[in-house]
C-alpha cells in the first residue's frame, strides 16, 4: 500500500493569486483537489491520501510539510495555478511543475516530470516544462519526491475561465490522479 500527501495550496486569509472577477487561487486549488478527492475516494486501491486541507483554512507551510514527512509518505503534491509578475492579465499561459533541484535521489525531478506529462495531457495545456524549487518551504523541507503543480495562469483569460470551470478542475485532477499511478507503477 502506497500514502500521499495532496496540498491545495493556500487557503484561509492567504487568497494566493487573484484573478479578474475576484478570483482567488485558493479556490481555485481547492476546487481541484476535491475533485481529486472524488477520484481517491471512489478507488478501490491500495493509496492512503491525506490532505493538508479540504476547506478554506490555512495550514502553516510547516504543517503541510510535516504532513507529508510525519504520515511517511511515498509522494507529496501541493496544486497551485500561477500569474504573471506584474498580475496583468497577458497571453502567458500553461502548465509547470516545481520540483527539489536538490534531492540528490533525482526522484522529485522524476516525478515532477510525470506530473507535468499527465497534466498537460489530461488538460490540453502548453508544457511550460520543470522548474527548480528548493527556494519554496514546502519543497525544501519534504522529505519525499515532492511536485508543486502550477496548473494554469489565473494572469490569462482564458486559462482563468477554463479554472473556473467544474469540467476542466475534473480533467485536471484526472492527470494527477494518473501521475500518481504512473509514478506507483515505476517504483515510487
Amino acid at each position: 500500500s502506497y500514502t500521499i500527501v495532496i496540498d491545495p495550496g493556500h487557503g484561509g486569509n492567504d487568497p494566493g493569486k487573484i484573478g479578474i472577477n475576484n478570483v482567488p487561487e485558493k479556490d481555485v486549488n481547492l476546487a481541484i483537489v476535491l475533485q481529486l478527492k472524488k477520484l481517491f475516494d471512489e478507488d478501490d486501491g491500495n493509496i492512503g491520501v491525506y490532505y493538508t486541507r479540504t476547506d478554506d483554512s490555512n495550514p502553516t507551510f510547516e504543517q503541510r510539510a510535516n504532513l507529508a514527512n510525519k504520515a511517511d509518505a511515498d509522494l507529496f503534491i501541493s496544486v497551485h495555478n500561477n500569474s504573471t509578475n506584474s498580475g496583468r492579465m497577458s497571453s502567458t499561459n500553461g502548465t509547470l511543475v516545481m520540483y527539489d533541484e536538490e534531492d540528490s535521489s533525482g526522484r522529485s525531478m522524476e516525478f515532477a516530470q510525470i506530473c507535468l506529462d499527465e497534466v498537460t495531457g489530461a488538460i490540453g495545456s502548453t508544457n511550460r516544462g520543470l522548474m527548480e524549487g528548493h527556494s519554496i518551504y514546502i519543497i525544501r523541507n519534504s522529505k519525499v519526491p515532492v511536485a508543486l503543480i502550477e496548473v494554469g495562469f489565473m494572469t490569462n483569460q482564458k486559462e482563468l475561465e477554463l479554472l473556473g470551470t467544474e469540467e476542466y478542475q475534473a480533467e485536471t485532477a484526472k492527470g494527477i490522479y494518473d501521475a500518481v499511478y504512473k509514478a506507483f507503477e515505476e517504483g515510487y
